[in-house]
């Protein structure tokens, strides 16, 4: 038996029904996926970028830091003031400088450019002002160029020595233990001119090395104030 035109009808106009609805759902799963999506990708991004800002700030943190401990540095290294001719004159020359490598490259000259690290060390050994142990042997032998033994920059006795290096590491050593340090067999005091009565027979020889030590203060005490204005 053939069914009825209207019921056939109204089948047909259901399964369009079921199909509109179908495609309906279909469209707004497929929606709602889509949009998901694109609001992951989104939170994602917003991930990203937080995590990049962070970083970004973690860094500009991290220079500053850095600048700061910089600028702190410097500043401690201002301890070095630029002393006076008369203030020098009664230095103890007995106590360390202070001064770095980078400072004595600012006054070194003549032979002494490379020896800048065996006056440092030589202080750190012996405690003794390495500007002063320059300054001796800055006017002894005209910064090193001029040695009447091998390799000796301060007049210092009758010998040579295997290398410059050599001659500072000694003679700041007889400077400490001898010149500066009471009981020591040459000692006087620990002034320039304490020293002078002992090491040279020039009654001059004392202004002379303070004033090349004077000179050595300034020069550096002007590098390092040129460090601080650069940071500012």
């Amino acid at each position: 038996m053939q069914e009825a035109p209207e019921t056939s009808t109204k089948k047909t106009v259901m399964l369009i029904v079921l199909a509109l609805i179908l495609s309906a759902l279909l469209l707004s799963v497929s929606i709602f996926l889509g949009k998901t999506k694109m609001e992951s990708a989104q939170d994602e991004a917003r991930a990203k970028q937080a995590q990049e800002a962070v970083a970004s700030s973690q860094e500009i943190d991290l220079a500053d830091k850095l600048r700061k401990i910089t600028v702190e540095d410097v500043y401690a290294k201002e301890a070095i003031p630029a002393y006076s001719y008369a203030q020098v004159w009664n230095m103890d020359m007995s106590k360390p400088s202070g001064a770095t490598v980078d400072d004595l490259k600012q006054v070194s000259r003549g032979a002494f450019v490379g020896l800048e690290d065996a006056f440092v060390k030589a202080e750190k050994d012996y405690g003794v002002n390495c500007l002063f142990v320059m300054g001796i042997a800055a006017l002894e032998s005209a910064n090193g160029t001029i040695c009447f033994r091998p390799n000796n920059m301060f007049g210092f006795g009758n010998r040579g020595f295997s290398s410059k290096a050599e001659c500072i590491d000694i003679v700041a050593r007889a400077l400490a233990n001898n010149y500066l340090t009471p009981g020591g067999g040459l000692y006087c005091g620990t002034r320039i001119t304490d020293v002078n009565r002992r090491y040279a027979a020039s009654s001059t020889w004392d202004e002379k090395v303070c004033r090349n030590v004077t000179h050595y203060y300034a020069v550096i005490s002007q590098y390092h104030n040129s460090q601080l204005e650069m940071l500012k």
